[in-house]
């Protein structure tokens, strides 16, 4: 897979790697998609837009379903064209989400391809 260096933040200057795969895959603004999470986190009854139960029903809203949950690292990933989001860590305590588009990363810096999957999503 190629990397490309993504970075979108809110007006703020603030960034969140959820919110930056959301937009990158459903090419909407920044903000829009943080509301839209801060309303379903409030719905569920949860304190975080960040929380698996959150960005999953938003994912599952737009046709991003979980395919896959697959332990190996970004860099070793084979995937086939189309749009995804991978849920990955570091194997500690750093959780990270990433947009890859027709087999092209896009995240703030490459690091992430040194981290595991947790999960695999898929855009119908």
């Amino acid at each position: 897979m190629e990397f490309k260096e993504y970075y979108i933040e809110s007006k703020n200057g603030k960034s969140n790697c959820v919110i930056r795969s959301l937009c990158k895959l459903l090419n909407k603004e920044y903000e829009e998609v943080f509301n839209e999470l801060v309303n379903i986190a409030h719905e569920l009854g949860l304190e975080s837009f960040n929380e698996i139960p959150v960005f999953e029903k938003y994912m599952s809203d737009y046709h991003i379903n979980k395919i896959d949950s697959n332990e190996i690292q970004i860099k070793d990933l084979k995937l086939d064209s189309g749009s995804y989001i991978i849920f990955c860590y570091d194997q500690k305590d750093y959780y990270h989400m990433i947009p890859v588009i027709n087999n092209v990363i896009y995240d703030k810096n490459n690091e992430c391809l040194d981290l595991y999957v947790i999960s695999i999503y898929k855009r119908k």
